[in-house]
């Protein structure tokens, strides 16, 4: 090999490849590295979707899940309804009982059955509260083809409890008219047994005899005693019924009671021989019954007025709440039938 005079070497020299080998040698090497390469492609791909898989499978069971919650949700919401349904059929039965002493007319034999009534109207108004709560917490996962049927029975079922409660304060009164009916009726007995005393007193005296005017004495002693006892009778139903009003009567026996004191001293100053006096007594007598007279045609029509009055002022806005809720249950109960037959239909 020469070198030439300014040091530079001359052309490279290369060492001669058969193309064959070099060919040989370049597919060597990727025959070398691609088996790795595609298995590491294969292995990625079913990697990827395996994981594809498993989410879609996700999703799907999540969906599904999803689906099968709903609809035993819904399930339990209407057999919840359908359990409500039941008790409220239920409970029927004991409020057509208080609804019956509820519209009972007020007499002196409603006493017991008010009694009993009072008693069931709370434990049906709980029962309808129960069954108010099952329906309002059922809805929300009812379908929509439930719902007509469950707002219906809601409806029925608040109305009803509403009658419920608006039934004790009715009853209660009931039951104190009932008790102030008989004492004003005992009142009115003794008035009356009074009355006819006191006309027996004024023909014994009128006969003007000794034993005439004794025996008017004996008899004005049994008015006072018959007056005073209408008069307690009067008091004991004013504490049964308070708002009852019986001032009238009560100022009648009073006045009788005043006629009876007169009659005693004319009587007294008969038998003592004071004829003159005795007479003057009798002048004012006589003058006090006219008044008295008055006073009986002033008085109610009957000793149960006051009563009747009274209970109406208790009474009147619970028995407004009561046949209106009474009217709203009616016409809920007419649509939850009307619904029940299309359903079976």
């Amino acid at each position: 090999m020469d070198i030439s005079e300014n040091g530079d070497s001359g052309p490279e020299v290369q060492v001669a490849q058969t193309p064959d080998a070099s060919s040989d040698t370049h597919k060597r090497g990727r025959s070398a590295r691609h088996p790795a390469e595609k298995q590491h492609g294969k292995t990625f791909t079913r990697v990827v979707a395996a994981a594809a898989v498993i989410v879609a499978f996700a999703a799907v069971a999540a969906y599904g899940f999803r689906w099968v919650s709903a609809n035993e949700r819904v399930q339990d919401a209407r057999g919840e309804v359908k359990s409500a349904a039941r008790l409220l059929d239920v409970a029927e039965e004991n409020l057509l009982v208080v609804d019956e002493a509820v519209q009972a007319d007020v007499s002196s034999e409603i006493a017991t059955q008010s009694a009993d009534a009072l008693v069931l109207a709370s434990s049906v108004a709980t029962e309808l509260a129960n069954v108010t709560v099952m329906i309002e917490e059922a809805m929300p996962d009812l379908a929509d083809a439930d719902l007509p049927l469950a707002r219906a029975l809601l409806e029925s079922a608040q109305a009803r409890k509403i009658m419920m409660e608006e039934a004790p304060s009715i009853l209660e009164a009931d039951i104190k008219v009932a008790q102030a009916i008989v004492l004003s009726d005992r009142a009115l007995e003794e008035l009356k047994s009074a009355e006819l005393l006191s006309a027996a007193a004024a023909t014994e005296f009128n006969k003007h005899t000794d034993a005439g005017v004794r025996a008017s004495s004996e008899a004005s002693v049994k008015v006072e005693a018959r007056l005073s006892a209408a008069r307690s009778l009067l008091a004991s139903a004013t504490a049964e019924l308070p708002e009852a009003d019986y001032s009238a009567f009560t100022a009648y026996i009073d006045a009788k009671i005043g006629l009876v004191g007169i009659s005693k001293e004319i009587d007294q100053l008969w038998l003592t021989g004071k004829i003159e006096e005795s007479n003057a007594r009798l002048v004012t007598y006589n003058k006090r019954d006219a008044e008295v007279s008055a006073m009986a045609k002033a008085l109610p029509e009957s000793v149960r007025d006051p009563i009747a009055d009274a209970y109406e002022a208790v009474t009147d806005e619970a028995v407004s709440r009561y046949f209106a809720a009474r009217e709203k249950a009616r016409v809920a109960g007419e649509r939850v039938g009307e619904l029940r037959d299309t359903a079976a239909d």
